[in-house]
């Protein structure tokens, strides 16, 4: 998911007072076809009666332990060491000390971020760093065990009258967990603390819900209101509650905890059995919303409708509203604020959307099918997979329509555009994918049943994930540099070409002499040296890597250094993924006339 654009969003939207961006500003001059389509489209709607709040990330920390190190850890003395020593304990793990003094295991600061909008169960990433005076030299290698996330606040943040000026830290509740495979080293390598710090992509889950608020402006401030609001809002928008379920069981191997989580996990399940509702009034001001799941990957679309969803029903007025919405999807200037507002209005507004499938240009079309997709139809799929093939400013919004609509026809579209001549294309494809299978997508899972993974996964030294997809296409190599440790390697044939003499990393080289039918990687450090032999194929060179302790910075120095040297068959790339087109480029691009094109032209 998009967090910064999010977060970025959610921000602009609050403090501008959550102004729809797709109003006719009253100071331009109106002529009277704007004033009679402004006229009809008058109809009071959520976003006229409420701000949003609730709009910043929740920071979550705790105290862990890394094991595994190669003599480089260290727990000093204090009270992050007591703390971690007592949680410890009632995991019932009794050689706490003992396992704290070992030079191969370390005490470590693990912090996460928790988004407005998250739902249970998300994945979310995770930082760690080493506290004050800690004499570890380096986290490489390590594994952080379970630890509990929580979060904090100061006396004087909660009770201002009472601890005016107090910073005393209160301890909250259980968030999140986290867990996992460190990655580190993946920075500036003359960054002498870079061996000190450590992250993990989607190493934590969330075990709470983080809604959305809604808060009442203060004219229309009552609970008859409020109630009202979260009513019009439930009734146009339901969560698909067997896919959440399906989604629930799926991340439930994360959840291994110890009996103060359980009991915790307990209450927050029956909650969650509890509350179907996607928003619900909070006293006279305040309205909880929570994001559909159709909307996961894209709450900021879901905060942008559900502000435009209408607050009356069955009214001439509405109907007035709904024909001329009718007439805008077919405009290509107005074609985004239709769709949009149709959105809002539910299932309802299928057949008007699915009739601007057969407009001539793009911009119609795409708004539409979008709008479709959000809706739980299928039936704009062919016209997201074209136009994403066909426009670059489409792309971005058509793939993560795609994912989000989750469907098998979705799913074998995505499959397809993985062996497209685009790299973008194929990158982005893939990233769609990926979110659609994130569930499946884990070191737990993949320790369970390494077999059934998604997309040709295979996770490597529990350090990084390699990918061998489309393999009837032309083969291309691409490394994510954000979010996930993964190479992806498209088609088949990917091979090193020898001679070879490689230093990958500070440890590694891969060497070949001209006519070897396989390489040898070597690892030289303080503790000797190792050397394993395999094939030039490109997966089997990078699981031998990861089998003598090699982490993704060295995979991908590896991969780099032999591009530059032409020592591959294919070529390597980072991710190359499309362009995030804000919601003004697409109304923009309603204007463009090169986007009107033959509706006859043949779809996928």
């Amino acid at each position: 998911m998009r967090r910064c654009g999010w977060a970025m969003v959610l921000v602009s939207l609050a403090l501008a007072g959550c102004v729809n961006p797709f109003t006719t500003p009253k100071t331009r001059m109106l002529s009277a076809e704007d004033a009679e389509r402004e006229k009809d489209l008058e109809l009071p709607i959520v976003g006229d009666l409420t701000e949003v709040a609730n709009v910043m990330p929740l920071a979550v920390s705790g105290v862990g332990l890394v094991t595994g190190l190669d003599g480089t850890g260290g727990a000093p003395k204090g009270t992050f060491r007591t703390l971690l020593e007592q949680q410890l304990r009632k995991q019932k793990i009794e050689n706490a000390h003992a396992l704290l003094e070992s030079p191969d295991n370390a005490l470590v600061l693990v912090s996460a971020l928790i988004w407005p909008g998250a739902r249970r169960r998300e994945l979310i990433d995770v930082e760690i760093s080493l506290p004050p005076g800690s004499k570890a030299s380096s986290l490489r290698g390590g594994y952080l065990q379970t630890c509990q996330l929580r979060n904090y606040d100061s006396k004087g943040h909660i009770s201002p009258e009472r601890f005016a000026g107090s910073n005393q830290l209160l301890q909250g509740h259980i968030l999140a967990l986290a867990r996992g495979s460190l990655m580190v080293g993946f920075g500036s390598p003359e960054e002498s603390t870079e061996q000190r710090r450590a992250r993990i992509w989607g190493g934590g889950v969330s075990l709470t819900d983080r809604p959305i608020y809604f808060v009442l402006k203060k004219d229309d401030k009552s609970s008859r209101v409020a109630n009202a609001v979260a009513q019009r809002i439930n009734l146009m928008f339901q969560d698909d509650a067997h896919k959440q379920r399906v989604r629930q069981q799926e991340f439930q191997q994360l959840l291994v905890l110890d009996e103060v989580t359980q009991q915790l996990n307990h209450k927050l399940d029956h909650q969650t059995r509890e509350q179907t509702d996607m928003a619900k009034a909070l006293g006279k001001e305040l309205i909880a919303v929570r994001v559909p799941y159709a909307y996961r990957l894209n709450p900021e679309r879901y905060l942008r409708v559900a502000r435009l969803i209408p607050l009356r029903d069955g009214t001439e007025r509405e109907a007035r509203y709904r024909r001329r919405l009718q007439k805008m999807i077919l405009n290509p200037a107005d074609t985004v604020r239709a769709a949009l507002r149709l959105e809002a209005m539910g299932k309802e507004s299928i057949p008007t959307l699915k009739q601007a499938l057969e407009s001539n240009h793009a911009s119609v079309r795409f708004a539409a099918a979008e709008a479709l997709a959000y809706l739980g139809s299928t039936t704009g799929v062919p016209q997201l997979v074209r136009l994403a093939r066909e426009h670059s400013v489409y792309r971005y919004h058509g793939l993560l329509a795609l994912a989000s609509l989750d469907e098998a026809v979705c799913r074998a579209k995505l499959q397809e555009m993985l062996a497209d001549d685009d790299a973008e294309l194929r990158c982005g494809a893939f990233r769609a994918l990926r979110l659609v299978y994130e569930p499946l997508l884990n070191p737990l899972q993949a320790e369970k049943a390494p077999e059934t993974l998604p997309l040709g996964a295979s996770l490597l030294g529990q350090a990084y994930w390699v990918h061998q997809v489309a393999p009837g296409s032309s083969p291309l190599i691409t490394f994510a540099i954000d979010k996930r440790a993964e190479v992806v390697i498209f088609g088949k044939g990917a091979r090193f070409v020898p001679p070879l003499k490689i230093l990958a990393g500070q440890d590694f080289t891969v060497t070949a002499e001209p006519g070897d039918d396989r390489c040898t990687i070597s690892r030289i450090n303080s503790q000797g040296t190792q050397r394993k032999q395999c094939t030039f194929a490109v997966e089997d060179v990078l699981d031998t890597l990861a089998e003598l302790g090699g982490q993704y910075p060295d995979a991908i120095d590896l991969l780099r250094k032999a591009d530059d040297r032409q020592a591959l068959t294919c070529s390597v790339r980072a991710h190359v993924l499309p362009a995030e087109v804000t919601v003004e480029s697409l109304v923009e691009a309603g204007r463009n006339p090169d986007l009107a094109v033959d509706s006859d032209k043949k779809t996928p």
